[in-house]
């Protein structure tokens, strides 16, 4: 029997290798790369920055109710596009209430006519009795102005409503909850009432031609009278009135306006702060809006002083945390005077708040970040 020591072959000694060494050693280099890329990393970025962008809160300019917020969260919305609308019950109310004024007006103005008429047939006055005819002309042409303004301001609201009507029950139509008949009656109502909007704004501007016509009759016939024309006492009342109806007109047609809630820019619904029935006081946001490109980023000086120093005008590195392969050079545009918190994302250490000065660098177009994003900042030498 042979003493001679059994080798071990050497596909056995490659085959133990790969199954206990070798993924020591993979690991072990992956660590170490790891570790290099850290270190690295945070030799050649010194600040982390927030990819800012603008915000705009969308208020009431009046306290009421919200009847409808028309957009969801996330929605991307142009700009001038309706995001949500103010009940107009009280607006309407108000509306009656100058209607019923003009009304009014338009009985004294037909008294005063008959009183003018009654006293041109017992006087010898007739360049007298013929300017009151053509003074009593202009203020029936002016109250005839302000009753069809008056309508016109009800049939836009009714008008607004039946487009939001017709706006829901669109989608209602193609999911079967109500009938072709009954989006058919909706789309008809709307129909009608833009058809007789446009045809009340037509004849509001034959009215108007109406009234210059008989403003110029009547500036004409007092520069043919031999002296001063006489103000007729009885029409002075209906002048004042007629003019404080229609300021009221006036501001009830600013209040319609402001019911109605636009997006001032292009962007994205971030936030939306109250619901459809809710009483909203003015100025208090409904929703917030933001837009989609990022205006700037924001980096924060901290207080120990740690990294390097920027006053405005430093060149800076900026490099995107999303895709680190991305990055592009920027200028520091300007630097806070005083100290602030920063943003409780960029704390060292939960709970415990960092304070510094705050850095605006101007935003890089190319690098594509969205808003609120963190970025990687680096001091150019």
């Amino acid at each position: 029997m042979s003493d001679e020591i059994i080798k071990t072959p050497p596909a056995q000694h490659w085959a133990e290798f790969r199954q206990r060494r070798l993924p020591l050693v993979v690991w072990s280099l992956a660590a170490l790369i790891c570790l290099f890329m850290l270190t690295d990393r945070s030799g050649r970025f010194e600040y982390i920055g927030l990819a800012r962008a603008l915000q705009y809160e969308i208020s009431a300019e009046t306290t009421g109710r919200l009847a409808t917020v028309e957009v969801d969260l996330y929605d991307e919305v142009g700009a001038g596009e309706v995001v949500a609308r103010l009940d107009a019950s009280g607006l309407e109310a108000e509306i009656e209430t100058v209607q019923a004024m003009i009304r009014k007006l338009g009985a004294d103005l037909g008294a005063t006519r008959a009183e003018m008429d009654v006293d041109r047939n017992h006087s010898r006055a007739d360049r007298t009795a013929d300017l009151r005819r053509f003074q009593v002309d202009e203020e029936q042409r002016r109250l005839d102005i302000l009753e069809l303004r008056a309508t016109i301001e009800s049939d836009e609201i009714e008008l607004e409503r039946l487009a939001l009507d017709l706006l829901r029950a669109e989608p209602l139509r193609e999911s079967g909850l109500i009938g072709d008949m009954e989006f058919d009656d909706k789309r008809l109502s709307h129909g009608r009432t833009e058809k007789l909007l446009a045809e009340n704004r037509v004849l509001l501007e034959q009215i108007r031609q109406e009234y210059e016509a008989a403003h110029g009759r009547r500036q004409a016939f007092e520069r043919d009278l031999p002296g001063p024309p006489d103000d007729e006492p009885r029409l002075r009342p209906l002048r004042e009135a007629i003019a404080v109806e229609t300021t009221r007109l006036r501001e009830i047609q600013i209040e319609r306006e402001a019911l109605v809630l636009r997006s001032p820019v292009h962007g994205r619904v971030d936030q939306i702060l109250c619901r459809n029935g809710q009483t909203v006081v003015r100025g208090e946001p409904i929703l917030r809006i933001v837009e989609r490109s990022v205006a700037d980023i924001v980096a924060y000086l901290r207080e120990d002083g740690g990294g390097s120093s920027m006053v405005e005008r430093t060149p800076v590195l900026l490099a995107s945390r999303r895709d680190p392969g991305r990055a592009a050079e920027s200028l520091v545009v300007r630097v806070s005077p005083g100290v602030e918190m920063l943003p409780e994302r960029l704390w060292r250490s939960p709970g415990q708040p960092d304070y510094g000065r705050a850095v605006i660098i101007a935003a890089v177009p190319d690098l594509d970040l969205a808003p609120g994003e963190l970025v990687d900042i680096r001091v150019l030498d």
